[in-house]
C-alpha cells in the first residue's frame, strides 16, 4: 500500500508541473503551482524503499509531464512515435537517474544493495537532504536540456513567465538559479510535512525544528534578495541608442499542405505592402522587412537566379527592388561537397535593397529526429528509418555564426563610436562617403529552436549581436500553449544578454521582447497578419550569465560529483539510521532503561521480600527448633529424673533388704 501511494505521489506532481507550465487551461501557466509541483515528488522519494525504485519514480514523473504537457508533438507530421514516443522515453531514462541519485540521501545499510556504492554514511542532516534534491533536480534539467538531445521544455524556470520579476534572476544564474530556488522550496516544505506529522513530540524535536528554521531562513535570504534585484532590473529605464523600423509578417500558412511556396510568399507580399503602407501614413519608411522560416523552398544559391522571376505575378526580387528595403526571410541552403555528396541546411536568407541575395545564417541546433536522423550517414540507419519511419535523412547542423549589418536608424542624437579609424588608402570623397553612411545594427537570426539553448545564443551574442532576430514556424503543433512555451523558453534569452529579440513565427507567438523580458508589441496566433514596430535597439552590456555562462549547473555538478567520490572511497558497511530515528531510538532505550531500572528494582525489592522471609522462616524454625530442643530437654529431664528415681529407689529397696537380712 505504501508503494502504490508513493507512485501515486509522483503522479501527482507531474500532474502539477504540468498545470504550471504554459497550457491549454492556463495559457502562461502557473508560478505558485511551479513551487507546490515537486512536493509530492519529493516525499515519494523520500519514502522509497531502495534506488531501484527511487529511479522509477524519477521515470514516471519525468515521462508523464513530458506526455501531458508537450502532446502537441505527436502532430508532427505522422512521426508521433518519435517526436513524442521517443523524446519522453529518452527524457524518462535521463531523469532515471538522477532519481536515483536522489534516494542517496536515504540509504541504510539494512537496505544495501548493488548500488551500495552511491550510498552515504554522512551528513544526513536536514540541511544536506534539502540541498541535495534542490542540487540534484537542478542538475537534471540542466542535463535534459543540453546537447544534442537537449529539450528545455517542461522545466520549472518555464513555468515562471507571470513572475517576471523573479525571472529577472536570469541574468546572473541562468535559468537553473530560478530551477534550483524553485526546487530547494519544494523540498524544504516537503521536509517540513515528514516533521510535522511523521517524527512524534519529543524534546529533541526542538532541534530538529530549528535545523529546519535555519533552512527557510536561508531560502527566504535567497529568494527576497533575487526579488529585489528583479524588482530594480524590471523597473529600470533602459533608453536605446538606435530603432530598427521593421515589418514583420505572419502568414499562418502550413507548408505541409502546398507542393509550392507560390502562394505564400504572394500572401508575404502582400502583408508587407500593407505594413508599410501604415508606415507610410506615419511618414516613416521601413529599414527591414521579415518574413518566417521555411517561406522559400527552393534551395539557395540556386535560388538566387530562381527567384528573380518567381513568382510570375511578382517576384522576391521584383517585390524587394521596388520598395528598396531589405528583406531576411526562412529558405533553404544547399552545399555540394567534392565526393558530390549535398547537404541541406534550414537557413536564414538575406537580400539587399537592390534584390541581391546577400548570405545566410545555417540552422545549428536542429530538432532530434524531426529534422535531423541520428547517424544517419550509416547505410544500415539509413535504410531502417526509411522503412520503418519513411525517412532516411533530413537536415544538416550549421558549422558557423553568421551576422548581418542592417542599416537603421538614430533614435535620438548620433551617438559617437567609442572606436574610430580613419584609413589613408581611401579616397576623401570615398571617406566623406563613408562618414555619411546611416548607423547599422548588427543582427543575428536564431531559427526556431536555437532560440532556446544559450550555447547557441551565447556565442551569437559575444560576438556582437545586438538584436536577437528569430524565424519560426510553429504551426504545425496546432495548439497555442505549444506556440507560448516556446515563446517563453525564448524570453530568457533577453533577460540573460540584456538583448531584445524579435520573433517572427509563421503562426505565433510574433513579439517584440525588451532586454527585461517585456513584451512591447505582439500578434494574435494563428491569424495571417503583419506587424510595424520601432524595434529598439539599446548599448550591449555584459551580464555575469553571460561572462560565465552555466557557472550554476557547474557548480552543482562539481558539488554531487565530489559527495559521490568522497563516500565511494571511504564507504563503510555500517548501519545509519536517521537523526529522527536516533532519537526515537534514544527515547526506547530511555524507556527500555527505566524499565529495567524499575525491574532491577522490582527484583531487589522480591529478594529482600524473599530474604525476610527466610529469616523469618529461619526465626520460626529457629524457634520450633528451640522449643523442640526445650520439649526433649524437658523430655530428657523427666525420663533421666523418672530414671533416677527409678535407681533411687531400687537402691533403697537394696538397702532396706539388707537391712532386713542383718537383723
Amino acid at each position: 500500500m505504501t508503494l502504490i501511494l508513493q507512485v501515486f505521489y509522483t503522479l501527482f506532481s507531474s500532474v502539477l508541473l504540468s498545470l504550471a507550465t504554459p497550457n491549454e487551461i492556463l495559457k502562461f501557466g502557473s508560478p505558485f503551482i511551479a513551487f507546490a509541483a515537486l512536493i509530492p515528488f519529493y516525499l515519494a522519494v523520500k519514502k522509497s524503499p531502495n534506488f531501484w525504485f527511487a529511479a522509477l519514480l524519477g521515470f514516471l514523473q519525468a515521462f508523464v509531464t513530458h506526455i501531458l504537457s508537450s502532446f502537441w508533438l505527436a502532430f508532427f507530421k505522422d512521426f508521433a512515435l518519435l517526436t513524442l514516443g521517443a523524446s519522453a522515453l529518452g527524457t524518462g531514462l535521463i531523469a532515471s537517474l538522477f532519481g536515483a541519485l536522489l534516494y542517496v540521501p536515504y540509504y541504510t545499510q539494512k537496505r544495501k544493495n548493488n548500488l551500495n556504492l552511491l550510498s552515504m554514511s554522512q551528513n544526513r542532516t536536514i540541511a544536506f537532504r534539502i540541498f541535495w534534491f534542490a542540487a540534484v533536480y537542478t542538475a537534471y534539467e540542466w542535463c535534459k536540456s543540453s546537447g544534442f538531445l537537449g529539450y528545455p521544455w517542461g522545466t520549472l524556470s518555464a513555468c515562471m513567465f507571470r513572475a517576471r520579476i523573479f525571472m529577472q534572476l536570469a541574468a546572473i544564474t541562468g535559468t537553473y538559479g530560478i530551477s534550483f530556488l524553485t526546487a530547494f522550496f519544494a523540498a524544504l516544505i516537503g521536509e517540513g510535512i515528514f516533521l510535522i506529522y511523521s517524527v512524534p513530540d519529543l524534546p529533541a524535536k526542538k532541534r530538529l525544528f530549528s535545523s529546519f528554521l535555519n533552512c527557510t531562513r536561508f531560502w527566504i535570504c535567497l529568494f527576497a534578495l533575487s526579488l529585489c534585484y528583479g524588482a530594480v532590473q524590471y523597473n529600470i529605464k533602459r533608453t536605446p541608442v538606435k530603432k530598427l523600423t521593421s515589418v514583420f509578417v505572419q502568414a499562418n500558412e502550413n507548408p505541409w499542405e502546398s507542393k509550392s511556396d507560390r502562394n505564400t510568399i504572394l500572401l508575404c507580399e502582400e502583408l508587407s505592402e500593407e505594413g508599410l503602407k501604415e508606415l507610410k501614413e506615419e511618414n516613416k519608411t521601413a529599414d527591414l522587412i521579415i518574413w518566417s522560416e521555411g517561406i522559400l523552398r527552393t534551395g539557395f544559391p540556386k535560388g538566387e537566379k530562381h527567384y528573380q522571376d518567381y513568382p510570375r505575378e511578382k517576384s522576391v526580387v521584383k517585390f524587394v527592388k521596388e520598395h528598396k528595403i531589405p528583406l531576411l526571410t526562412g529558405g533553404s541552403y544547399i552545399r555540394t561537397r567534392k565526393d558530390g555528396t549535398k547537404k541541406f541546411y534550414n537557413a536564414a536568407v538575406v537580400f539587399d535593397k537592390e534584390g541581391n541575395y546577400r548570405g545566410y545564417y545555417p540552422k545549428n541546433h536542429l530538432v532530434p529526429f524531426a529534422e535531423v536522423i541520428p547517424f544517419d550517414e550509416f547505410p544500415p540507419i539509413r535504410s531502417f528509418m526509411e522503412k520503418v519511419i519513411g525517412i532516411s535523412s533530413g537536415w544538416t547542423p550549421g558549422d558557423q555564426y553568421t551576422f548581418f549589418d542592417i542599416p537603421c536608424q538614430w533614435y535620438g542624437e548620433p551617438v559617437t563610436e567609442t572606436v574610430k579609424e580613419y584609413n589613408l588608402n581611401q579616397n576623401y570623397s570615398e571617406q566623406k562617403k563613408e562618414d555619411n553612411l546611416p548607423p547599422t545594427v548588427k543582427i543575428s537570426a536564431p531559427i526556431c529552436y536555437d532560440d532556446a539553448f544559450p550555447d547557441i545564443m551565447g556565442p551569437l551574442w559575444k560576438n556582437g549581436t545586438e538584436v536577437f532576430l528569430n524565424l519560426t514556424d510553429d504551426s504545425w503543433s496546432l495548439r497555442e500553449s505549444a506556440e507560448i512555451q516556446h515563446f517563453v523558453v525564448a524570453s530568457y534569452r533577453t533577460i540573460e544578454y540584456r538583448t531584445p529579440l524579435v520573433r517572427t513565427t509563421n503562426g505565433g507567438l510574433s513579439c517584440v521582447i525588451d532586454p527585461a523580458g517585456k513584451v512591447l508589441y505582439e500578434l494574435p496566433m494563428f491569424q495571417s497578419t503583419k506587424g510595424v514596430f520601432d524595434i529598439p535597439v539599446y548599448k550591449r552590456k555584459e551580464t555575469v550569465y553571460a561572462r560565465f555562462g552555466n557557472w550554476v549547473p557547474f557548480i552543482l555538478n562539481l558539488f554531487i560529483f565530489f559527495i559521490l567520490a568522497w563516500e565511494m572511497l571511504t564507504f563503510e558497511a555500517v548501519e545509519y539510521v536517521f537523526p529522527e530515528k536516533v532519537i526515537l531510538l534514544r527515547k526506547s532505550r530511555k524507556k527500555s532503561e527505566k524499565k529495567t531500572d524499575k525491574d532491577e528494582k522490582k527484583n531487589k525489592s522480591s529478594e529482600k521480600a524473599k530474604k525476610s522471609k527466610k529469616k523469618d522462616s529461619g526465626k520460626k524454625e529457629e524457634k520450633s527448633s528451640k522449643k523442640t530442643k526445650k520439649k526433649s530437654d524437658k523430655k530428657d529431664i523427666k525420663k533421666s529424673e523418672k530414671k533416677s528415681d527409678k535407681k533411687e529407689t531400687k537402691k533403697s529397696d537394696k538397702k532396706s533388704s539388707s537391712k532386713k537380712g542383718k537383723k
